[in-house]
């Protein structure tokens, strides 16, 4: 699939071919478990599925996000400001650079697009 093709995904059958690894900046017990599948876009932007079972980790997407929560529970404490409770049917946007801390609660399932806000403002 080429960057400037249309996207057709089904998150099932994407997380089918994922393969789970544990987070990379965990908190300590339990080891969050992620899987996730991605696919390239213009540039530094990606689009894709992602799963994760209960624990808590530091926020490794250092661009913009955009994500809709399909399944799950989770509490995301940014470095700055209030801490967000999400659950499925919940849409988020995190600014470029927005560093914090994930507290998955139950299994957890989104679709997202990560893209880069600030070379697109060059």
């Amino acid at each position: 699939m080429t960057a400037d093709a249309i996207s057709l995904f089904r998150s099932h059958e994407l997380l089918a071919i994922g393969a789970i690894a544990p987070v990379a900046a965990p908190l300590g017990e339990p080891v969050s478990q992620v899987r996730s599948v991605a696919m390239p876009g213009v540039g530094a932007s990606r689009h894709g599925v992602w799963h994760c079972t209960p624990g808590v980790w530091r926020r490794q997407v250092v661009e913009a996000e955009f994500c809709h929560f399909l399944a799950g529970e989770a509490i995301f404490r940014p470095d700055d400001g209030e801490p967000l409770h999400i659950t499925g049917g919940d849409t988020v946007y995190f600014p470029p650079r927005t560093g914090g801390t994930w507290e998955i609660l139950r299994d957890s399932e989104k679709i997202f697009v990560v893209f880069d806000e600030v070379g697109a403002a060059r």
